[in-house]
């Protein structure tokens, strides 16, 4: 018998608590904080819950490993840490 994969969809948003949720694949910006503090990042084609209320995006567990990836790329490039 096969499973149900389980949802990886927020209940509600994070800021407002609405539950109008629209899954997208936009540019998410990530503002950097320690020795880049003031820096942004924009992490192109990331997938995304948008809260249709207030705008507010979260990424999904796949949307947030490929930030994590381009922001640590991102920050190694900036303190000159690349070969």
């Amino acid at each position: 018998m096969p499973r149900k994969a389980k949802s990886t969809k927020p209940v509600a948003c994070e800021a407002c608590q609405g539950t109008d949720l629209l899954r997208r694949i936009t540019t998410y910006p990530v503002r950097l904080t320690g020795p880049l503090a003031g820096k942004q990042i924009h992490v192109g084609r990331v997938a995304l819950h948008q809260c249709q209320t207030c705008g507010h995006l979260m990424p999904t567990p796949a949307g947030q490993a490929k930030v994590d990836r381009n922001v640590g790329m991102g920050v190694r490039l900036f303190l000159g840490q690349l070969p």
